[in-house]
């Protein structure tokens, strides 16, 4: 948020969600119940991803060149910042987040080190059967709310960038989770001028149809597991077939191909980004690489497929 005198003020958190409310006692019915990992993926993906994506949809945001003083946050700090999101105060992590960013703490580093490995700490905690399944729905949800609430403050924490530094979609597989690190490689691409499209998981067909219609410089996909690395290389090699796009670059990211670089390339990525505030930097290596192969193509020096298949996924 921008006050009268144009210098960044500390953002408003809103105490309760925007949309319908379940009940407490509903969500406790429905833990007791040990709902499966399909339905935590669909009530993820129906109901929260939705609710994260609105306010970030398209665009880039007005910015200011105001910068808040940089303050590191604590492994303290985070772990006590976890405790609030899976505790039982609604206001408790969003107080949290205003506190640090009062003793200087800047909004990027509550995105890279505050929210991001909270999230991956929840993942973990879903996986050893140390969260239920309401203590993720409802630590999500928390998480979502500061991420909105942050999200014009962090535009606004940056040097202006030029209008339209190109368009950029950015997806997951169906099935995955990882829409929350979506969401803050958007925020660092529209902060360095990209228009960005963030769209939660789509169905092939949906997919295809939306890089046929419209024009975009980079896709990029998250993929948070190896099991279905096979399927990502079949959808990046149609995208390249239907793209409007003829020489659209494709980005990855996710902790699969930060153990297995190699794996870029084998599902015929062009680039992986190790985290969203590296993105933008990747993302205008591959634009800049795909201009001058384009300018080689057709100067006729180049083959047509320059990507070198090192086979099946395994």
């Amino acid at each position: 948020m921008i006050g009268s005198t144009g210098v960044p003020q500390t953002p408003e958190f809103d105490a309760a969600p925007d949309g319908p409310q379940t009940s407490a006692g509903g969500l406790h019915e429905m833990a007791e119940a040990r709902i499966s990992d399909r339905a935590l993926q669909r009530t993820i993906e129906t109901e929260l991803v939705p609710r994260l994506l609105m306010a970030h949809r398209v665009g880039v945001a007005p910015r200011s060149s105001d910068a808040v003083q940089p303050r590191r946050i604590s492994d303290a700090e985070l772990n006590a910042f976890i405790d609030e999101v899976v505790g039982l105060e609604d206001s408790a992590a969003p107080a949290f987040v205003r506190r640090l960013l009062d003793e200087g703490v800047s909004v990027e580093a509550v995105y890279l080190d505050l929210l991001a490995p909270t999230a991956r700490e929840l993942g973990i905690r879903w996986e050893d059967d140390e969260c239920s399944f309401v203590d993720v729905t409802v630590a999500l949800g928390r998480l979502q709310r500061v991420l909105r609430d942050l999200s014009q403050y962090f535009q606004a924490d940056a040097a202006k960038a030029p209008d339209s530094a190109g368009h950029v979609l950015l997806t997951c597989l169906p099935g995955e989770q990882h829409t929350l690190g979506l969401i803050l490689v958007a925020e660092f691409l529209m902060r360095d001028g990209f228009h960005v499209l963030v769209g939660a998981p789509w169905s092939e067909e949906d997919l295809l149809t939306q890089v046929r219609t419209e024009w975009f410089d980079v896709i990029g996909f998250s993929a948070g597991c190896d099991s279905r690395l096979s399927h990502l290389k079949r959808d990046i090699a149609r995208i390249r077939t239907a793209s409007r796009n003829p020489n659209v670059r494709i980005l990855v990211g996710g902790q699969v191909f930060s153990l297995e670089q190699e794996l870029v390339r084998r599902v015929g990525a062009d680039g992986w980004a190790r985290d969203a505030k590296e993105a933008p930097v990747i993302v205008r290596q591959l634009l800049e690489a795909g201009a001058m192969m384009s300018t080689s193509l057709e100067a006729g020096s180049l083959p047509a497929n320059t990507f070198d298949d090192a086979g099946p996924i395994a």
